[in-house]
């Protein structure tokens, strides 16, 4: 418990720096001070940037890096892999290519609401995992390398079809927009997308929390947990949907950001162990922390314009994937 408390703690403080830093970093530049006085309702100087631009923008980076984080936690619990993540198992691949699909105007809809391409992107995430679990049928009996290498296929399906598309179909302002996109960027963040993020973390956090002790015992293996009385098909069903739903909704917003959902799991059992419960609760903190980092970072990097931080991730994670990869205690 003092280990929680610690962790928590320190994440805690870790949250204000990085959040102020989100709130300072931009082409305008905003003093602590300034800051502040915003916060506490003063007048300042363009201060409605802050509330109206760099405020949704730090939240939504947090919310994504909390939700993939959740998603990651998911997706190791259930194919019992460390390499297990929702881009690499073709989650946000599914999701992306529903939502370019709406861009391009492929699927025809009336009215657009702020739920259309969130609802598309989770039903292109369920998409990518039901084309997984057709490829990797043995999921139910064991064969967690065989599910793992059909993710990493099918995100690369899904990731060439959005290609052609882009490639075949759209406009110049069409290709812009998409391929801006698909590198993963908070650029267009704004209040009624955090209003709805939040409501996937709230839903990724509740499930998480309520079936932790289920997670913890299908790590023993399916017989020992079929054995104490778990429907495991059931539950592994339920992670998928949940995972598609929350993970796939966020998309729709920032576009694919990997390994933050490989990467933060790792950190969060190195510090708690293996327990889900207290992971998914504090590692999904540590994963909002570090995508609003990393935002940082990319605007840091590259002023005014920013880079996408889809980029930033990739570049932190692929050394970290090889690392866990080739790790001798990494099983396959």
């Amino acid at each position: 418990m003092k280990k929680h408390l610690l962790m928590a703690a320190v994440l805690a403080a870790l949250l204000v720096l990085v959040g102020l830093a989100g709130l300072a970093t931009g082409p305008y530049p905003f003093s602590l001070g300034d800051i502040l006085r915003v916060l506490a309702g003063q007048e300042v100087p363009h201060g409605e940037l802050i509330i109206q631009l760099r405020m949704p923008r730090v939240l939504l980076a947090f919310i994504t890096g909390a939700v993939l984080s959740c998603g990651g936690f998911f997706m190791q619990a259930l194919i019992k892999n460390p390499l297990a993540d929702p881009y690499i198992m073709g989650v946000t691949a599914g999701a992306g290519l529903g939502v370019n699909l709406l861009i391009l105007g492929l699927i025809p809809i009336a009215q657009f609401t702020l739920f259309t391409y969130p609802l598309f992107a989770a039903l292109g995430a369920v998409l990518s995992l039901l084309v997984v679990l057709v490829l990797g049928f043995r999921l139910l009996y064991e064969d967690n390398a065989r599910l793992l290498i059909a993710g990493v296929a099918v995100a690369s399906l899904f990731t060439a079809i959005t290609g052609v598309l882009i490639y075949t179909l759209a406009d110049s302002d069409e290709v812009r927009r998409m391929i801006f996109w698909t590198f993963g960027s908070l650029h267009r963040a704004h209040w009624p997308a955090v209003y709805v993020s939040a409501c996937l973390l709230l839903m990724a956090l509740l499930y998480g929390f309520l079936f932790a002790r289920r997670m913890d015992v299908l790590l023993l293996g399916d017989l020992d947990a079929r054995s104490l009385g778990m429907r495991i098909i059931a539950f592994k069903l339920s992670l998928l949907l949940i995972t598609s739903l929350t993970v796939g909704g966020i998309v729709a917003f920032t576009g694919p950001i990997g390994f933050v959902g490989m990467m933060i799991p790792h950190f969060s059992r190195s510090v708690l162990g293996a327990a889900h419960r207290p992971n998914i609760l504090l590692g999904s903190l540590a994963g909002g922390i570090f995508l609003c980092a990393c935002d940082v970072l990319s605007q840091g990097l590259y002023p005014p314009a920013g880079l996408p931080i889809g980029i930033i991730t990739a570049i932190l994670g692929v050394p970290f994937f090889l690392y866990v990869l080739f790790s001798p205690n990494t099983y396959l």
